[in-house]
């Protein structure tokens, strides 16, 4: 069954923040998993921008762009995506939100 949040004899635990920024306690915090939070901030950029560029395989991947100020590819399959997509940016270099940060002007995960 469902355990409900941490506690102790009822009395909920307090989130303590560890030094690598996770939570303490027993909880979870998936709000500040590196991909969920860079998602929001994803999606906070690109509020406002229609969806384009829209991209199917009518299976489980999908690619699409916010106007130009954002691009997704999802691979829900079991092997690669490998299709050259439209994504409406600018040519240039992007750094892969998902796997690491925009840190400095750089990114500490892949770019594309």
């Amino acid at each position: 069954g469902d355990q409900g949040p941490p506690n102790y004899n009822g009395n909920l635990n307090g989130v303590s923040i560890n030094s690598d920024g996770t939570c303490g306690g027993g909880w979870v915090c998936e709000h500040r998993w590196r991909q969920v939070k860079n998602m929001v901030k994803f999606r906070n950029v690109v509020t406002g921008e229609g969806v384009s560029n829209w991209w199917d395989n009518g299976n489980n991947q999908i690619a699409f762009s916010r106007g130009s100020k954002g691009f997704i590819a999802i691979n829900n399959d079991d092997g690669d995506l490998d299709e050259f997509l439209q994504t409406g940016m600018p040519a240039g270099d992007y750094c892969d939100v998902i796997s690491g940060d925009k840190v400095n002007g750089g990114c500490t995960g892949s770019t594309i």
